[in-house]
């Protein structure tokens, strides 16, 4: 399964333009952050998956802090996550993790926050004045982006608010000048990624990695600190939003993409609007950040669909479908389980590979749940075949 998996839309639209706006604030406030410096001594900072919550039991010391450890020479972690935490009872704590001997912190949390109902403004908010408090105490501060959610987890299934949390925090890491690992670019494009790299156990609401996840957590990290750049320029900022509806048809899309590594090749970013090549983007002038804001000629109608293709200097790509609204008007036939306006033959391969999977399955998949009872039945693919062919 590949990364396209993350861009399912769940019932109600997201909160990606009040992310936008709050991003926008936080950088007026605290200003540019600290330039990051090669570092001796990290904090490790975050919620269970720093803590290292389902990784080998065998191994003495969990998560990937003692994994960075063994990939950077002469690079001390110290591991202070925190399960369950959610980023208020982070903000709370961090002054006394800063009073600790180090020169850097490595922020990685907000996925409590999602399941929590706290506002997107408040994660980014308290994840900036964390970071910002890490600068003002001599440590350089690294944002981390949040891994995928589990498709059967209890909230945001579907990850749409955590794709909108992770591109704003992409924004941030960018406008105020700090470092930028990104874990959920690296993990959303692993093949088999829930089987090979996620905790196989039923009672986890979020979804923690395993032995390997938490080896190749530590990879992403460690990349990240050494300056190596193995990430495709990423998606910062998508209106109007993936899963977005009642989306006026005389919308304007607007995209912003970044690269954090060597530069966005010249020429190489296409993107594509229910089907029509959009014009070239505006190219920053450091050749990192590219910006498209684009009014279709013709009016927009039913379910809309964007791709995006770029590449870097160092040729890592970024080729897939970038997110899916509904203008107004359009209405999704029962058993359409992609969301891309018409009842089809991929819509039966996924409802397939669910079929028999309940809500505590691994392979439970919300939007191939047609009617909504909590298991993937006949009844589903019932309603499917009564549908197939039909279209908004």
């Amino acid at each position: 399964m590949t990364g396209n998996f993350l861009i399912r839309p769940p019932g109600s639209a997201p909160r990606a333009l009040r992310l936008v706006a709050a991003t926008a604030v936080i950088a007026i406030a605290f200003g540019v952050g600290a330039t990051a410096q090669a570092p001796t001594r990290c904090k490790a900072f975050g919620d269970s998956i720093t803590a290292g919550v389902g990784d080998d039991p065998e191994r003495d010391a969990p998560g990937y802090p003692p994994r960075l450890e063994e990939l950077v020479s002469g690079l001390a972690v110290d591991n202070r996550g925190v399960g369950a935490e959610r980023t208020p009872e982070g903000l709370a704590r961090i002054d006394e993790v800063l009073a600790e001997p180090g020169d850097c912190l490595l922020l990685m949390e907000g996925t409590n926050d999602i399941s929590r109902d706290i506002s997107p403004e408040t994660t980014l908010f308290n994840l900036d004045l964390m970071a910002s408090r890490a600068a003002d105490a001599g440590r350089t501060p690294y944002h981390a982006t949040l891994i995928p959610r589990l498709p059967n987890a209890r909230f945001d299934p579907n990850n749409v608010e955590n794709q909108d949390l992770v591109q704003a925090i992409r924004r941030l890491a960018a406008q105020q000048g700090r470092g930028l690992v990104d874990p959920f670019e690296v993990f959303s494009t692993r093949a088999r990624l829930f089987r090979d790299y996620y905790y196989a156990g039923e009672e986890d609401p979020v979804g923690h990695p395993n032995g390997p996840g938490y080896d190749l957590l530590a990879t992403v990290f460690a990349d990240a600190l050494l300056g190596t750049d193995t990430v495709p320029p990423v998606p910062t900022r998508l209106a109007p939003a993936h899963g977005a509806s009642e989306v006026p048809a005389e919308a304007t899309v607007e995209v912003e993409m970044r690269d954090f590594g060597s530069g966005i090749a010249e020429g190489s970013a296409n993107l594509v609007v229910d089907g029509a090549p959009a014009p070239a983007p505006v190219v920053d002038d450091d050749g990192r950040r590219l910006h498209w804001s684009y009014k279709p000629p013709v009016p927009l109608r039913g379910v809309v669909t964007m791709t995006l293709r770029a590449w870097d200097l160092n040729g890592n790509v970024y080729n897939r479908l970038l997110g899916r609204f509904q203008v107004v008007g359009a209405v999704v036939p029962p058993g359409d389980v992609d969301r891309d306006g018409r009842v089809t033959g991929s819509d039966l391969i996924r409802l397939g590979l669910a079929f028999g999977a309940g809500a505590r399955s691994r392979r439970y998949d919300s939007d191939a749940d047609v009617d909504g009872s909590g298991q993937v039945d006949g009844e589903d693919l019932a309603i499917l075949a009564a549908n197939f062919g039909a279209g908004v």
